[in-house]
């Protein structure tokens, strides 16, 4: 980052940033302050990169599920539903940062809640 910042080519972003149809930013609240997610694909989300939003496929079913980390537990599960509901039944890959191996998959519909099935 040293080399960006010292040529004063950084540049601070807010949380609905895109660059271009490729990647932007996807806000998703309530685990901490500002989390966000992020999207990459070409006039459509391909993959999306769910940082701290699910820390167990358990999330994944019972959304409302939320761990203790959550800042503010209602929000995030708000905000789970959300995301589970705006990626269920797309191409969209969902890449998790927590779950177990396999922890790309796609987003199906599984009894009352969702799975992340693996790819």
């Amino acid at each position: 980052m040293l080399p960006i910042v010292e040529s004063k080519r950084e540049a601070i972003v807010t949380n609905d940033f895109a660059i271009g149809d490729h990647a932007r930013i996807l806000p998703t609240p309530g685990h901490t302050p500002g989390h966000v997610a992020f999207t990459l694909g070409r006039g459509k989300d391909d993959a999306v990169f769910s940082g701290d939003l699910m820390h167990s496929p358990l999330q994944t079913h019972y959304p409302e599920l939320s761990a203790k980390f959550d800042v503010d537990q209602a929000q995030a599960a708000r905000t789970r539903r959300s995301f589970l509901e705006r990626y269920c039944d797309t191409d969209t890959l969902c890449c998790t940062a927590h779950f177990p191996s396999p922890s790309v998959g796609k987003i199906k519909r599984s009894g009352d809640g969702f799975a992340c099935e693996a790819v």
